[in-house]
């Protein structure tokens, strides 16, 4: 082969041929190149690169190792000569380039300074299996180096680059990694335009008495812990006007910089946000990114919808909606991201106490937040995985009150799935719940399981006046407004059912299938058999609304899909009976239950 290769080690580590294509190689292999490209000389003895690479091994096995490993990478040449070459004593580089040379071009011009720093951003060898012992430490070193050199190429690039985004970029996400970093703090201030910056100072946005609590007692718990870690996620693009998305997108931008400036937190870095801010597995993403708290941000037609998410716990602490309109728009932007850099560092602060809690019990939240995964479906097996998650986290943690919440609400759907009114799933139902209230009583998830209790119990009031204070702890908590609409249907109410579900719908777009499934009922009740159905067809899991649907498609005389429906839901629950479930499932008025009926009878229930 007369190709060149190029290796790449920040990022995927891969070796690239002349077309671009990856080449296959061992990994292993691809570690050799790398401390090789990155050593002075290009050079290392075998002894040395056979400790690293196989630390674990015994000497012998170690150099066959080695050995194996140059042998499997033979066939890689180029015009010049193999991609390694080696004696007995010694293996040398060949003729490959690598992205390391990019990097250290990072004091010259603007377009190397932004190459380099895109390249710092990958991260070297961010996805190598890494051998443990001396080779981890000096990817590590390695780490700290290139990060100390794009912090002095910054600085120097201050007084000589014109490109003051990619500067406010590279600020931000340094002071990601170091946000003590007062340079760095000083040098973002700089760089960075508008009156957000003297808001968004500590003085400014920290209620009375923060500076306190900033400052703990010498040696407290607070005092020693990591500062919480927040992610300020961007909206996606929304509509036919660009020019209020990019307005809203500045605006988290300059709170992201605005909020670089405190020590009692972490900000994400833009970057890393954005491409965050689509995941979907909430457990995964705190875990990878170390984050405590994010901000979740939409846009709609109403405006900007943002909310601060605890996610250890998935709970939502703070929300609010700003209309945004094309007239005055500067001003807007300045007032929205002072109340929201406002309320953020405000919530942070007086989290502290669950930040710590979080610290000390990592595997508890760890666990909850699978419980959480599989409760977004309603399936009899998910929901009994979700249950064992919730065990174990109270494994972890016995006054975990998100997770005795949690196993509350897998006996309801259980219930409610099983549809043989189990009086026990009640009851073990309500028993975590209250367990759940004592160890928090401000907890809004609760509170809203033993509404759904008094709710299928038939103490609708009782069941009301539980979810109104779950509302009232919560209000933008979108498991609430779902349980409190669901109420509303069984209370002869499912106009304001409906209105409250849209809601809550608009606050969580993926929305768990039970969301759907009750708007179905509300608009069956309605009398809008086509929207009920409309819902269930928008649900992941469509079997535990086939009764419903079956009913709704023998309202509109559809027989045929009727019965489809009918024959899908009996081989789920062969002895589902009509009458004996309308007689448990509890209804304010008389008609509720006759207009479901008569739905599940011409459906031939």
């Amino acid at each position: 082969m007369t190709g060149g290769y190029h290796l790449q080690t920040f990022g995927e580590l891969r070796l690239i041929d002349a077309d671009g294509n990856a080449v296959g190689c061992p990994e292993r292999g691809l570690m050799i190149l790398a401390y090789l490209a990155a050593s002075e000389r290009k050079v290392a003895s075998r002894e040395k690169l056979a400790a690293l690479i196989w630390p674990e091994r015994e000497k012998a096995v170690a150099f066959n190792n080695l050995r194996s490993t140059l042998w499997r990478m033979r066939h890689l040449a180029t015009g010049g000569g193999p991609v390694l070459s080696a004696t007995e004593a010694e293996v040398t580089l060949g003729q490959v380039t690598s992205d390391l040379a990019d990097f250290e071009a990072l004091k010259g011009s603007e377009e190397n300074f932004r190459k380099a720093l895109s390249l710092w951003r990958e991260t070297f060898l961010a996805f190598a299996d890494l051998p443990p012992g001396r080779y981890t430490d000096w990817v590590v070193e390695k780490r700290r180096d290139f990060t100390d050199r794009l912090r002095a190429a910054l600085i120097d690039a201050e007084e000589r680059f014109s490109d003051r985004a990619t500067l406010r970029t590279a600020s931000m996400h340094l002071l990601e990694l170091d946000p003590a970093d007062t340079v760095i703090v000083g040098l973002l201030e700089r760089v960075s335009r508008g009156p957000l910056l003297e808001v968004a100072s500590p003085r400014a946005l920290l209620p009375p008495g923060a500076f306190a609590r900033e400052m703990p007692v010498e040696g407290s718990a607070l005092d020693m812990a990591p500062v919480p870690r927040v992610a300020l996620l961007p909206p996606a693009a929304f509509g036919s006007d660009p020019m209020l998305h990019a307005v809203s997108v500045a605006v988290i931008e300059d709170i992201t910089i605005g909020l670089c400036s405190l020590r009692s937190m972490s900000v994400v870095a833009p970057y890393t946000a954005e491409r965050i801010r689509d995941a979907a597995d909430k457990a995964a993403f705190l875990e990878k990114h170390g984050v405590t708290y994010a901000l979740d941000c939409h846009m709609s037609d109403r405006g900007l919808f943002t909310q601060l998410i605890f996610l250890p716990s998935d709970q939502i602490v703070w929300a609010e909606r700003f209309p945004i309109s094309p007239v005055g728009l500067l001003q807007q932007r300045e007032q929205i991201a002072y109340h929201i850099a406002f309320e953020v560092t405000h919530r942070v602060e007086t989290g502290r106490a669950e930040h710590l809690d979080y610290l000390e019990h990592p595997e508890a939240y760890y666990a909850y937040l699978g419980g959480l995964r599989h409760l977004s479906g309603l399936g009899l097996p998910e929901v009994r995985r979700a249950r064992r998650d919730f065990r174990e986290a109270l494994k972890c943690k016995q006054d975990f009150a998100p997770a005795q919440s949690g196993i509350a609400r897998t006996y309801v759907n259980e219930w409610l799935l099983t549809a043989r009114a189990d009086e026990e799933l009640l009851s073990m139902a309500e028993r975590h719940a209250k367990d759940a209230i004592e160890s928090n009583d401000v907890l809004p998830a609760a509170h809203r399981e033993v509404g759904v209790v008094k709710l299928y119990r038939g103490d609708l009031d009782e069941s009301l006046a539980a979810l109104d204070q779950a509302e009232q702890l919560s209000p933008h908590y979108a498991d609430v407004l779902y349980s409190h609409a669901d109420t509303l249907v069984h209370a002869s109410r499912p106009a304001e059912a409906l209105d409250k579900l849209e809601k809550a719908l608009s606050l969580n777009p993926l929305a768990p299938d039970a969301y759907l499934w009750s708007a179905a009922g509300a608009s069956y009740f309605l009398g809008q058999y086509e929207e009920c159905i409309g819902f269930v067809q928008r649900m992941k899991d469509k079997t535990p609304a086939d009764r419903i649907v079956a009913a709704s498609w023998a309202m509109l005389g559809d027989r045929k899909k009727a019965r489809q429906h009918r024959m899908r839901a009996s081989k789920v629950n062969p002895t589902f009976d009509v009458d004996r479930w309308l007689a448990v499932i509890p209804f304010k008025e008389q008609w509720q239950k006759d207009l479901y009926r008569e739905g599940l009878k011409k459906a031939g229930f």
